[in-house]
């Protein structure tokens, strides 16, 4: 099979690079060749020309210092940002171009580090990329693809397969196994048999890997159409078990007569039902009802199932994971509110008090968010029928007069604060606090009496009454 790319359709500044480093060949390599080709194959063309993306990453046989030292030369913005490993980066306003030096394979001692060896050829540098569809090279003077391991058909055949030996490639890099299930998810696409078979005889390896480079591709594998498909593989190889056990022990937990699917199921369709753009959103989703096995309960009155409460565990059970994968303290908190309040009433009787109370409990910024997720979950139980959640329309007209007033939800939002209490004779202490969130609720059922002329009398009602107490 033969491809071959319109190069006169590059960008000028790959061009650019191209000739200063000339004689010496250029390729254009990783995943914008990948995505090129696929997203040509879907257009309906036999032979796609046109590179798509902005990720450029280049090969050459040039060493990393006489790339840096041609390109300042040439007066471009050269930064060597992995050096060590042969990486250099040119950068021209918004665009960076990575240029590597050809490698070889090197030697791992742990399925993480490696100690590299340059390469003459782009022979010896495909030869030690992970997947067929990864290891593509064009050429940047004639356009032509290097392809020595079939990448090409597998990516017609929609597979992934592990360059060469399966085992060598992941002991090279155990994060491999991982990437494997994201690029399947990815591309929609099967991982074939020698290489599926190989990440179950290695999966417990994946404890090597950084939490950060888990985290790195867990939230890439949110990022595309269907994660479920990508999490299935995982739960098929063992990585799920290793990575996420708190959701592989949600599998085979049936639920009770109001949902379709077991626990395990059903918050993987809940992750898919959130649009791609929200990453950290779907993974919040898909643990949203992790504590759900362990609040099982069968109740002989009702003769079916219930999991009262389950949304504190649940949210304790997310907290673990994303501390584990070491998620920002921010994302975190969020992930709790949005778990725990994840159960609450939103019916047509929902008071504008108590949709109040859920913005404050979640945040006013995440009420949207929140909102994401509860159709999400309904939407992923196909037991429940199209459409929204009955009264999410009166709900969502509440929340846009509750923003449009700009009603106080937390205690700065109130009309007076602690300057105002030291002005009515009061010392700073405990007691401020206690005054303000009374006040905070007194607003929160009425928002009209957010003015000063009525927080000041009842601050100082509350005030003497405390200190009669």
């Amino acid at each position: 099979m033969s491809i071959r790319f319109d190069v006169s359709h590059l960008c000028s500044f790959v061009t650019e690079i191209r000739d200063l480093l000339a004689p010496e060949p250029v390729y254009l390599v990783g995943g914008m060749v990948r995505d090129s080709i696929l997203e040509g194959y879907r257009r309906g063309e036999e032979i796609p020309d046109l590179i798509h993306g902005e990720d450029w990453d280049l090969a050459t046989r040039c060493r990393p210092r006489t790339v840096l030292a041609t390109l300042r030369s040439a007066g471009i913005t050269t930064i060597p940002v992995g050096i060590e490993h042969g990486t250099v980066m040119a950068v021209r306003e918004r665009l960076n171009v990575e240029i590597t030096t050809f490698r070889s394979d090197g030697i791992y001692e742990d399925g993480r580090h490696c100690q590299v060896t340059f390469a003459d050829s782009i022979e010896e540098d495909l030869e030690r990329r992970d997947f067929t569809i990864n290891a593509l090279a064009v050429d940047l003077s004639s356009g032509e693809i290097v392809d020595l391991f079939n990448g090409l058909e597998d990516l017609q055949k929609n597979v992934i397969r592990a360059v060469g030996d399966p085992d060598r490639r992941f002991a090279e890099d155990y994060l491999r196994m991982l990437r494997a299930t994201r690029l399947a998810a990815k591309t929609e696409a099967t991982v074939e048999a020698n290489t599926l078979e190989a990440i179950r005889r290695h999966a417990s390896k994946i404890q090597n890997i950084s939490a950060e480079r888990i985290h790195d591709e867990l939230l890439k594998l949110m990022g595309y159409m269907r994660p479920s498909h990508g999490l299935l593989l995982m739960k098929e190889t063992g990585l799920m078990r290793e990575i996420l056990p708190e959701l592989e022990a949600c599998f085979g937990v049936e639920q009770n007569q109001f949902h379709s699917d077991d626990v395990g199921m059903h918050l993987l369709k809940t992750a898919d039902a959130i649009h791609p753009r929200y990453p950290l959103l779907r993974l919040i989703a898909l643990f949203h009802d992790l504590g759900k096995p362990e609040r099982k309960r069968w109740m002989k009155d009702q003769g079916d199932y219930v999991f009262y409460g389950h949304q504190f565990p649940s949210a304790d059970k997310a907290v673990e994971i994303m501390n584990r994968l070491r998620f920002p303290t921010r994302e975190i908190d969020l992930a709790r509110r949005m778990i725990e309040n994840h159960m609450v009433r939103l019916g047509p009787e929902a008071t504008a008090s108590s949709i109040r109370r859920l913005m404050r409990r979640v945040g006013r910024e995440n009420i949207r968010s929140f909102l994401r997720i509860r159709i999400a979950d309904r939407k992923a139980n196909a037991l429940k029928g199209p459409g929204l959640e009955p009264g999410l329309y009166h709900v969502i007209r509440t929340i846009r007069r509750i923003e449009r007033d700009m009603d106080a939800l937390k205690i700065t939002d109130l009309a007076i604060g602690g300057k105002d209490l030291i002005e009515m004779g009061l010392k700073p202490g405990p007691i401020f606090s206690e005054i303000l969130h009374i006040l905070l609720e007194r607003v929160l059922d009425d928002p009209s009496r957010n003015t000063r002329e009525c927080l000041l009398p009842l601050a100082d009602e509350i005030a003497g009454a405390k200190g009669r107490e």
